[in-house]
């Protein structure tokens, strides 16, 4: 892949993958890292087709180095206590038609799912940020993680109780 077209694709879908790669690694140190492998890979493999859908291939790219990252901790038994880290400038675009009393409401409301979603598990926080956030199907994520659409619809499942479940509690 020539340079100028890797250069097109970070522009065209970086923030929405660094996005992912945030929630997904729950820190900005292992997203820098995530973000720079899915893109590097991406050039090296040379693979992705304009015609399809670029962002989900990277998006997949992404997924996959990561289930590696955690296979590799797992296998190795380090695990460290990670902090979350919310960006908050990554969606804090103000929306005119809204009163100012209604943005910090939708914005406390956004935050508070933010931090839920980043307390879920590994397999099913992936779904969710996929299906939601990068606006995948059911397939592409299927497809993506190498698991059948069945068990990926059964994680959404599993996940949406989780959250409904934290957020009842959080009332």
């Amino acid at each position: 892949m020539e340079s100028n077209n890797i250069e097109r694709y970070i522009q065209e879908y970086g923030k929405s993958v660094y996005s992912f790669c945030m929630y997904i690694t729950k820190n900005k140190y292992d997203a820098d890292d995530l973000y720079q492998q899915t893109f590097l890979i991406a050039f090296q493999k040379n693979e992705i087709d304009s015609e399809k859908n670029p962002k989900s291939y990277l998006i997949t790219i992404a997924a996959n180095v990561w289930n590696n990252v955690i296979r590799k901790k797992t296998w190795r038994k380090e695990k460290a206590d990670i902090v979350p880290i919310i960006d908050e400038e990554l969606n804090n675009i103000p929306d005119s038609n809204k009163s100012p009393e209604e943005r910090v409401v939708q914005s406390e409301e956004e935050t508070q799912i933010r931090k839920l979603v980043v307390s879920l598990p590994d397999k099913l926080r992936a779904v969710i940020l996929m299906y939601y956030m990068e606006d995948m199907s059911i397939n592409e994520i299927a497809a993506a993680l190498g698991i059948p659409a069945g068990t990926v619809k059964s994680r959404m499942n599993k996940a949406k109780k989780m959250l409904r479940e934290k957020m009842s509690y959080d009332r």
